[in-house]
C-alpha cells in the first residue's frame, strides 16, 4: 500500500454572483425608506409567499420583536401608485362601507360596556368579546385607511381576516388586565384622547390639500405618507387601549427610532419616519391646537372632523 495520499480535487470554479472574499453578500443597511428595492416594493398581490412574511425577531425577545410592550402593530403596504379616479370619488366609493361601519361600531360600543364590567371583576376581556372588538376594529382600520388615501384598493367586505389587503392589523396576544386599571380607564385615557383630538384637528386641517396631492400626483408623497400612518396608528392604538385590547398607553406618533440593519416587514412596521414626515406632524400638532382654539372661541367646528376622512373623530366618536 502506498503511502501517497491521492491528489486533491481541482477548486470549484468561481460563482460571478459571489462577492469578494470579505464583503457581505447584503448591504449591511437597508436600502432608504421608499426605494424600489425594498421587499415591500412590489406589485400588489405579488407577494412571495402566502400572505404577509413574519415579523422578525431580534434578540432580546418581546411582542413582534422591536416592542417590549403588548401593541397594536399596522402594516400599511404604500405608498404606492393610486388611479385618480378613485381618489377623485374616494368619499362616494367608501358610503357602502362607512354604513356597515357604522353598525358595527354601535355593535362595539355596547360590547366595551359589557367587556368592562367582565374585566373590572375578572382581570381579564372575555375571548369572545375581544374577538368581536378585534374584528371591529380591524374592519374599521381598513375603511379609515383607504379614506385617508394611504392604499387605492377597495376594503373587501370581510369582517375579520383579508389577508390580501394591503392594510394589516395585528392585536397582541390577550395579557392580563390590572382591575385598577379598567376601573379608571376613562381617567387613563384623558392625556392620549388630547393628542388624538389635536392631532385628529390639525390633519383634518391639510385633509383638503392631502386629498389634491395625491389627485394631482396619482400617490401620497413619503413625507405625508408617513406622517399620516403615524397619527393612523396612534388614533388605532387609542382605541384599542379604550377597547382594553391592550393595556399600553397608545405611543409611536413621531415613529419607531432607529431599526436594526435587517428586513423590514412593511413600510410602517417599524414605522421609521423621515425629517420631512416628522416635520409634517409637528406641523399637524400646531395647526391642531389652533384650530381647537379658533372653534372654541368661534364656535366653529372643522367641516373635516365630521366626516369619515379625518381619522380620529371617528375612531374616538363611538367607543
Amino acid at each position: 500500500m502506498s503511502d501517497q495520499l491521492p491528489p486533491a480535487p481541482p477548486p470549484p470554479p468561481e460563482d460571478p454572483s459571489q462577492p469578494p472574499y470579505g464583503q457581505p453578500s447584503q448591504p449591511s443597511q437597508p436600502p432608504p425608506y421608499g426605494q424600489p428595492s425594498q421587499p415591500y416594493e412590489h406589485p400588489y398581490g405579488q407577494r412571495p409567499g402566502p400572505g404577509y412574511p413574519q415579523y422578525p425577531q431580534y434578540p432580546g425577545g418581546g411582542y413582534a420583536g422591536l416592542v417590549r410592550e403588548p401593541e397594536v402593530q399596522l402594516d400599511v403596504y404604500g405608498p404606492r401608485k393610486q388611479r385618480r379616479w378613485t381618489v377623485l370619488i374616494r368619499a362616494i366609493l367608501a358610503i357602502p362601507q362607512v354604513i356597515i361601519l357604522y353598525f358595527l361600531m354601535i355593535a362595539g360600543f355596547f360590547m366595551v360596556i359589557v367587556g368592562w364590567f367582565a374585566a373590572l371583576f375578572t382581570g381579564r376581556l372575555p375571548a369572545g368579546i375581544r374577538d368581536f372588538l378585534i374584528g371591529v376594529l380591524t374592519y374599521q382600520v381598513r375603511v379609515h385607511g383607504y379614506l385617508l388615501l394611504l392604499v387605492d384598493e377597495y376594503p373587501p367586505f370581510a369582517f375579520f381576516d383579508a389577508p390580501d389587503y394591503p392594510i394589516q392589523l395585528e392585536a397582541p396576544p390577550a395579557t392580563p388586565l390590572n382591575p385598577v386599571s379598567v376601573l379608571f380607564r376613562l381617567v387613563l385615557m384623558v392625556p392620549a384622547w388630547i393628542v388624538t383630538a389635536v392631532v385628529g384637528e390639525g390633519w383634518g386641517v391639510l385633509a383638503f390639500f392631502i386629498w389634491l396631492i395625491t389627485l394631482f400626483l396619482g400617490r401620497q408623497p413619503e413625507p405625508v405618507f408617513g406622517a399620516t400612518s403615524a397619527v393612523f396608528r396612534f388614533g388605532t392604538r387609542f382605541l384599542a387601549f379604550t377597547a382594553m385590547l391592550t393595556p399600553t398607553q397608545p405611543k409611536g406618533l413621531f415613529g419607531d427610532g432607529a431599526a436594526p440593519p435587517t428586513e423590514r416587514r412593511s413600510p410602517t412596521r417599524p414605522l421609521l419616519l423621515s425629517s420631512g414626515a416628522r416635520a409634517l406632524v409637528i406641523a399637524i400638532i400646531v395647526l391642531g391646537v389652533a384650530a381647537i382654539v379658533v372653534n372654541n372661541e368661534t364656535g366653529y367646528s372643522n367641516t373635516w372632523n365630521n366626516d369619515t376622512y379625518n381619522v380620529t373623530p371617528p375612531l374616538t366618536h363611538h367607543w
